[in-house]
């Protein structure tokens, strides 16, 4: 039994260092879960804020959305000789670029009719015709008379 005793010493040396690694073991387990419970607790944490994030970008992109359809109200109000048609974007640049072309557009269109109409009708001077005295030359002798003898009257009592 001699020889059994360094053996058995010598198993049991391995047995307390296999135990102390099972025990190791267990611990660095037992960390390892409370890290993924922890770590687990962070994910959920962080997919509540992604998705209140998210809940506030579709809120805010929505009144964007809302903004940018009132402020092309608001463009098109102010330049009525612009057609809506020619602006129907939803972006606050686009609606710009969009009622800028449209102005221009419509400039040479009036340019361009006006051009036209001055093409087609001749000039029509401004203002009414030179006014002149009657005239009495064409009237018989008779009626020259009696029209003198009328204003005569009317500045005398006038």
């Amino acid at each position: 039994m001699a020889k059994s005793d360094p053996e058995m010493s010598a198993l049991k040396e391995q047995l307390a260092e296999a135990l102390a690694q099972v025990e190791s073991l267990q611990a660095a387990v037992a960390d390892a879960e409370a890290r993924a419970a922890t770590h687990s607790d962070r994910i959920a944490a962080l997919q509540g804020e992604l998705d209140a994030a998210r809940a506030d970008r579709e809120r805010l992109a929505t009144r964007l959305r809302e903004s940018a359809l009132k402020y092309r109200e608001v463009r098109l109000a102010a330049s009525p000789h612009v057609p809506p048609e020619l602006v129907t974007s939803e972006e606050l640049e686009e609606i710009d670029e969009q009622v800028a072309a449209a102005e221009r557009v419509v400039s040479q269109m009036r340019e361009r009719v006006e051009k036209e109409r001055r093409q087609e009708s001749p000039p029509v001077p401004a203002g009414s015709p030179v006014r002149r005295a009657p005239d009495y030359s064409q009237l018989p002798s008779g009626e020259k008379i009696k029209l003198g003898l009328q204003q005569l009257t009317e500045r005398e009592t006038g």
